[in-house]
């Protein structure tokens, strides 16, 4: 008697133990779904350097390839015309 007695005891512990370390511990149920959830921000952050990083490789390309587009460029940003061109600028 005293040994099934010692069996259900021993069981009752070990069974509180894996609740408790399911519940607290260090890879429990809510510590999986924070780092989950934290997974997920990463992953959308990602995605969305990716997308900036694809913009800037087309402008790359642009800049490299299309003179028409450097040239307006050169002209709207930094004020420069071609060789006995006069260059108005208006101010608000």
């Amino acid at each position: 008697m005293h040994l099934r007695y010692l069996i259900v005891i021993a069981t009752i512990i070990a069974f509180a133990f894996m609740v408790f370390h399911l519940l607290f511990g260090k890879d429990s149920f809510p510590e999986q779904r924070r780092i989950a959830r934290e997974i997920e921000l990463y992953q959308a952050e990602i995605d969305s350097l990716n997308k900036v990083i694809e913009e800037r490789d087309k402008l790359i390309q642009k800049l490299k390839t299309d003179s028409l587009y450097k040239e307006e460029i050169l002209r709207t940003r930094y004020g420069m015309s071609r060789e006995g061109e006069k260059a108005f600028q208006l101010v608000k």
